[in-house]
């Protein structure tokens, strides 16, 4: 995990000239800068300059030769920003400041326009990158929330009062126009896709009363997987039949709609502290902890299967009760 603060460059004022015979005066004095860092980026020479005429950071492309005469330089970056650096190796964007607030500029050599699509408006910006991921959150006033680092959309609406609070979500750009239509028709301000799966699934939560649901948004479609009724839920696991959903700090079950269809609904109410699924020769069984001893439950049913008195899911005796996955059987 990596926080980045930038700083801005006043006062850097060492330069590492391409020639012995131009000094750091006359080359300041050619770009009209008051200060420039001079560097051999990636085989052509590059330049940060603070002009006199903006007060501000910008990125040029410089040639030069033995005398100033032969010096000249082109704008890569126009000088428009607090603080602007070269870019780190693999680096994707940078974080800037403007007028005291902070935005996303994107590789300018890969993006044409990176400099004029920066939008300083966020009162903060924190970087982090977690397994190879990178994840931008943002301050707005005295809340946070998540953008996409690329397209610069709200991944998460600025709702949170803490960064540690923000769920760190992975969508791309494809995924957008579902994401807005998931909060628009829902009314939600959080929606989260499913990361396992590329199939339209993600849970959302109500503007209004915080509770969240599970939905399917395929083609022009809707579909409710899990009603809108829980302090939180989790996904379901590949192919799995039930998943978990809270209630007062209580966990329950739901069923699986892409299994049980119209069957589907909630079989285990938010009534235990805890649970573990476990695969008992080849059958899922399922156990759970109340008032602080665990137990067994069947899942599809409700039922409680044997007694609560094991201090840990390791001390309960083998499964041996007949867990049916079909109401039918």
């Amino acid at each position: 995990m990596k926080t980045i603060f930038l700083i801005p460059l006043i006062g850097l004022f060492t330069i590492n000239c391409f020639s012995q015979e131009i000094s750091a005066k006359e080359i300041r004095k050619k770009m009209k800068a008051k200060e420039v860092v001079l560097r051999d980026y990636y085989g052509e020479e590059m330049v940060l300059a603070k002009m006199e005429s903006t007060k501000k950071w910008g990125l040029y492309t410089v040639y030069s030769g033995m005398d100033i005469e032969d010096f000249s330089f082109e704008e890569f970056i126009s000088p428009k920003f607090d603080s602007l650096s070269f870019f780190e190796p693999e680096a994707r964007f940078q974080i800037v400041k403007q007028n005291d607030k902070y935005g996303i500029l994107l590789l300018p050599f890969e993006i044409e326009d990176a400099g004029d699509r920066v939008h300083c408006k966020f009162d903060k910006i924190i970087h982090k990158n977690i397994n190879g991921e990178d994840y931008i959150l943002v301050k707005k006033g005295n809340k946070w929330g998540l953008i996409n680092w690329f397209d610069l959309f709200y991944i998460i609406d600025p709702i949170f009062d803490t960064p540690e609070e923000v769920p760190l979500v992975r969508m791309g750009s494809r995924m957008l126009e579902t994401f807005k239509r998931a909060k628009r028709s829902l009314k939600a301000d959080l929606v989260i896709f499913d990361p396992n799966n590329g199939d339209g699934a993600l849970k959302a939560r109500s503007k209004k009363t915080k509770k969240w649901g599970m939905y399917q948004f395929l083609d022009d479609q809707k579909k409710e997987l899990i009603p809108m009724q829980y302090d939180s839920l989790n996904f379901y696991s590949f192919n799995g039949k039930y998943t978990a959903v809270y209630n007062n700090e209580k966990v329950g079950f739901y069923l699986s709609y892409w299994s049980y269809d119209e069957q589907a609904k909630q079989t285990v109410d938010c009534k235990y502290e805890d649970y573990k699924c476990f695969d008992a020769d080849g059958v899922s069984k399922l156990a759970v902890k109340k008032d602080g001893k665990w137990g067994w439950v069947d899942w599809l049913t409700g039922k409680e299967k044997s007694e609560f008195i094991f201090n840990s899911p390791d001390e309960l005796p083998y499964p041996h009760y007949k867990q049916n996955y079909w109401f039918d059987e």
